[in-house]
């Protein structure tokens, strides 16, 4: 009864395409008994598709609890909603919960059908630990992002994550499956029905299983270059600090090989403004799971809010205007040089177009501003230019002298502009792109700006032979996307792999500057894109020293960076788990 929607046959050359909303098959498949499809039922608009809402029954802090998951598990959020039952009957064996929080999943099946209503102190108990250990002691602040609307996106690209990403609707929230922590497989790639029935479709699938198996078989020579000659196991203090450290670093070198056709899982939430304006945009996007998903994101939407959201449809000015732009930029412009770099880690990746002009200067007034109560902000940026080195320095010193890390500047900062043309690979951009709050103007996705090297691989001798087949297969994947694209411009964006660079405008004021820069320049981040943000500070340093200096950039090195981090994590556990035992103690006499 539960089991998914029998498969259909639509598109050009009768491809086969899932009923599931999207371009996959159903995630973690199976059939729910009565009472699971109940509770389901209660707190999702649907059981056999991979684009399910949550319903009103849903509570904001159970929903960012779920969405948490996606970064550390495998499974559907309505099987990892399902597993809680199973968290909270061992809890209560240990008699480590009161008998009036208990609510085993049959018991709460039969209170939704009775009334509707359920007990859920546990489910809310769990949610506050988790979003207390994880958005306040580990700092995952998306995790308290509110939601309006808010959906669950399974079997969704990791090229089309980032159109549902896209930085317009800035107001909304996001939590992706992790690179880092849950390894992809082949039944995991997406080749869009329209490219799969071309005749490149058999060498696509064939070049992405290539991939795909690169991916799973450098596993062993990287894990054990790290073990033997980054991470020294008696410098650890725990075994999981050492096993998850070397796990993290291995998996930030492997997701070079994995194309953006890979399927993921996404959990997004909007208001319902910012949600009807982007449907009508994706809903006109020239990719076909682009408006596969929108109408099936509008579909679950409409199950709750159908005042707001039943007009939404397709714009013209969505849908035309971008073909238009493309054939007007090839008539004005010519045909574009490709200079595809080939693995040059030196190839400029930060270049600053421009910058407010006298930006020092526009910020010494625009701080003052607020504080300078009947001077116009021309008199105050005269007077600014009159300053003395050390009166300029006094400005920033007692605007920021006072800020600790978890402190963003004060939004005096907020006024001026810098604007780059950047070059990241698209594994990097993927953490670039998250940062909402800039400006963001995105090319096409293609092979043609070529693609750089994982950690270590290039120049490390002992991993000669994965940086040779590494090589041989972005050559080939480069050549494979120029024949495609010569077609399907759009669907070949399915193609390059995340190692490929990618090349977009970015456009932010100077305290979004500080905020990225100390973000993600964290030693425990990503080689690429803290190199990228260290670029970046280093160019801004240069408009404006006097404010740059108090933006904490962080160059440590990044592989001790990740061992002091995985140790603080392992002793964070270990206290809980002292806690909690210190709990359940009190409880029992």
């Amino acid at each position: 009864m539960f089991a998914a929607r029998n498969e259909y046959i639509t598109g050009v050359g009768a491809v086969l395409v899932m009923g599931t909303g999207t371009l996959t098959k159903l995630l973690n498949k199976r059939d729910y008994t009565v009472d699971e499809a109940t509770v389901l039922s209660h707190f999702f608009t649907n059981l056999d598709r991979n684009v399910y809402a949550a319903t009103d029954n849903m509570p904001s802090t159970l929903w960012a609890f779920l969405v948490g998951q996606y970064s550390r598990s495998a499974l559907s959020m309505r099987d990892r909603f399902l597993q809680t039952f199973d968290d909270m009957e061992k809890k209560h064996s240990k008699g480590d919960i009161p008998e009036d929080a208990y609510v085993p999943l049959p018991k709460m099946a039969a209170q939704i059908r009775a009334s509707g209503s359920v007990n859920m102190a546990f489910f809310l108990e769990k949610s506050a630990d988790f979003l207390k250990k994880w958005g306040v002691a580990f700092g995952h602040a998306s995790l308290k992002d509110a939601d309006v609307v808010r959906a669950a996106v399974e079997g969704v690209s990791q090229r089309f994550t980032k159109v549902i990403e896209n930085p317009d609707p800035e107001l909304g929230a996001y939590e992706e499956k992790s690179t880092r922590y849950v390894p992809f497989t082949k039944d995991d790639v997406i080749v869009p029905p329209r490219l799969r029935a071309s005749r490149f479709g058999d060498r696509v699938v064939a070049n992405n299983l290539a991939l795909m198996e690169a991916y799973a078989a450098v596993a062993g020579p990287i894990d054990e270059f790290l073990k033997s000659r980054i991470f020294d196991r008696a410098q650890f203090k725990r075994e999981d600090a050492f096993v998850k450290t070397v796990n993290a670093k291995s998996f930030d070198i492997r997701r070079y090989w994995l194309p953006l056709g890979l399927a993921t899982s996404l959990g997004c939430s909007f208001p319902t403004r910012v949600a009807e304006i982007h449907l009508s945009q994706m809903l006109g996007h020239p990719h076909e799971e682009a408006r596969l998903i929108a109408q099936s994101l509008k579909e679950e939407w409409v199950k709750l809010t159908p005042g707001l959201l039943t007009h939404v449809g397709e714009r013209p000015y969505f849908r035309d205007t971008p073909p238009a732009m493309y054939q007007l930029a090839r008539e004005l412009l010519g045909a574009a040089e490709k200079p595809y770099y080939i693995g040059d880690k030196n190839a400029p990746r930060v270049n600053l177009v421009s910058h407010t002009p006298d930006l020092e200067n526009v910020l010494l007034a625009s701080v003052l501003y607020e504080y300078a109560d009947g001077r116009d902000f021309n008199s105050l940026l005269g007077q600014a230019r009159q300053f003395t080195d050390e009166q300029k320095d006094r400005v920033f010193g007692e605007y920021l002298s006072r800020r600790d890390k978890h402190d963003l500047m004060m939004w005096g900062l907020k006024v001026g502009r810098f604007i780059f043309d950047c070059v990241i690979d698209n594994g990097a951009f993927r953490d670039v792109q998250r940062q909402r709050a800039t400006i963001q103007l995105n090319q096409r996705f293609t092979a043609d700006e070529g693609y750089a090297y994982p950690e270590f691989v290039e120049d490390e001798p002992e991993l000669r032979a994965v940086k040779e087949g590494f090589d041989g297969l972005m050559r080939q994947t480069s050549e494979l996307y120029r024949e495609v694209a010569s077609e399907f411009p759009d669907d070949a964006e399915y193609l390059p792999a995340m190692a490929h660079y990618h090349r977009f405008l970015y456009d932010f004021h100077p305290r979004q500057g500080q905020y990225m820069v100390e973000l993600r320049t964290t030693p425990a981040g990503h080689h690429s894109y803290r190199t990228f943000y260290q670029e970046m500070w280093r160019v801004m340093n240069d408009v404006v020293p006097r404010f740059a200096k108090h933006v904490k950039v962080d160059f440590t090195e990044s592989t001790e960076g990740r061992k002091s981090q995985e140790e603080r994590a392992a002793e964070r556990r270990e206290q809980i788990a002292a806690e909690e035992r210190a709990k359940a103690g009190g409880a029992s006499q």
